[in-house]
């Protein structure tokens, strides 16, 4: 039996959403899209302002569920009321979980880096572009031949250092406060790794190494959010040309200012 394409798709909020898609549901989250094949699915409960997906599992063992919340609570019931009356009336009896699959959709704290990096590339420019007018405005412009490169050169390596410093920052915050597993070679696919979150579902990361396992840490309450643990030599040399970076940004800005400053002071040759 099919699910017919009337059935009204559930939308909660920051464009999430729960869809029939063919033989399958698709439930979209903040950061990605699990797919969930029928054939996975033992039934639909409506929770009030919820909708819980309970999956087929073994005899005797507990079925993992997906849950999604804050919807309508008469278009989550007719919603779980639709996709039962599509299932069979006695799914099968194995796991559901592995006929899960997820598309990664975005990474919140990587789009919030790079918010933040091109704020600070813009209040930057803003501060050395203020400098620049307020000596041209008090007689001292030959001070821009030290305020132009020295606070751009700064900027830009303020800006890279951040940024180059975030994977250590990230790999430090999820061996700290996250779940370390080990993640096995996909048969076939060089450099694709799999491991299993907590609910179940496979997913993927990519490290080209000759071992057939790796250690990977994910982030408990978004399981799509993993690194690659690596060696602390190189997370020490990803630390050290961060820092190296960040140290030639303040130089930079560090020039910039002073040269500024004695130019506003009247010092000579300025």
């Amino acid at each position: 039996m099919s699910i017919l394409p009337s059935v009204p798709p559930l939308r909660g909020p920051q464009g999430t959403g729960l869809r029939v898609e063919g033989q399958a549901l698709l439930l979209r989250r903040p950061q990605e899209e699990v797919h969930i094949p029928l054939r996975a699915v033992g039934r639909v409960r409506a929770e009030g302002r919820a909708v819980a997906i309970e999956l087929t599992a073994a005899p005797g063992a507990v079925p993992a569920v997906h849950r999604f919340e804050d919807v309508d609570e008469a278009a989550a019931a007719a919603f779980a009321d639709a996709v039962n009356a599509a299932l069979p009336e006695e799914p099968e009896a194995v796991d559901g979980t592995p006929y899960l699959s997820g598309t990664r959709l975005g990474d919140q704290h990587a789009t919030r880096l790079f918010r933040r990096l091109k704020q600070m590339g813009l209040y930057g420019s803003l501060v050395i572009v203020a400098l620049s007018v307020l000596v041209c405005v008090t007689g001292h412009a030959v001070a821009l031949l030290a305020i132009i490169p020295s606070g751009f050169f700064g900027l830009l390596f303020l800006v890279l250092g951040t940024g180059g410093g975030y994977p250590s920052y990230e790999e430090w915050q999820l061996r700290r406060h996250g779940v370390t597993v080990a993640a096995d070679r996909v048969p076939g696919q060089p450099g694709q790794y799999v491991y299993v979150d907590p609910m179940g579902l496979h997913r993927t990361v990519r490290k080209f190494a000759p071992t057939w396992t790796i250690d990977v840490a994910y982030d408990p309450r978004d399981p799509g959010r993993v690194v690659v643990l690596r060696s602390r030599t190189m997370r020490w040399l990803d630390i050290t040309l961060a820092g190296a970076g960040l140290l030639i940004g303040f130089l930079g800005a560090a020039g910039a200012v002073t040269a500024a400053v004695l130019a506003l002071l009247g010092v000579d040759g300025l």
